[in-house]
């Protein structure tokens, strides 16, 4: 099977949490407070933050199957230009798994073993019995199934994009 990291795709408009924003919404994944946060753009979108804020419809959606392995952390951003607030839902994903086959694949690591960068990645599918997950020593790593992928995709979810964990570099 196939799987695909989640990316933040932003058009011309959509609501967006810029990326350097998105530390201050990592405290909140952490449960600790944090500072105001901004969005900008005017057009609804389903992925609004880099660090997995999602709409309330991409919320729900997610709840209608039934993973056990997501929280969602609610937060309010407001809009840079007229502090009108908008309730985002962080979803954190509990589940992280050994997946790597560090023989097969082109990594960057350290002493820490945590991946830093990425040449090429190959996955022990075997290992693998969810449809959404997150790598094991990788940050920012949340890995869909193709399965979930087109549920995605079919729901008309927007902001969403998938590039497949083989064609993954990351530095």
């Amino acid at each position: 099977m196939q799987y695909y990291f989640i990316k933040h795709n932003i058009n011309s408009g959509d609501q967006y949490v810029s990326w350097e924003a998105d530390s201050n919404l990592e405290l909140a994944l952490e449960g600790k407070s944090y500072p105001k946060t901004y969005y900008q753009g005017e057009f609804d979108t389903d992925f609004i933050s880099g660090c997995y804020g999602i709409s309330a419809k991409a919320k729900a959606f997610f709840l209608s199957l039934n993973i056990t392995n997501l929280e969602f952390i609610p937060v309010k951003v407001y809009h840079i230009k007229w502090e009108e607030s908008m309730e985002i839902y962080l979803m954190k994903v509990n589940k992280e798994i050994d997946c790597v086959d560090y023989d097969k694949s082109e990594l960057f690591m350290l002493s820490d073993k945590k991946i830093r960068g990425v040449d090429k990645l190959v996955l022990k599918e075997e290992t693998i019995q969810e449809d959404i997950f997150t790598i094991k020593n990788m940050l920012h790593s949340v890995i869909v199934s193709e399965t979930l992928k087109n549920k995605i995709t079919e729901f008309g979810l927007k902001g969403f994009d998938f590039i497949p964990t083989d064609k993954y570099p990351m530095y």
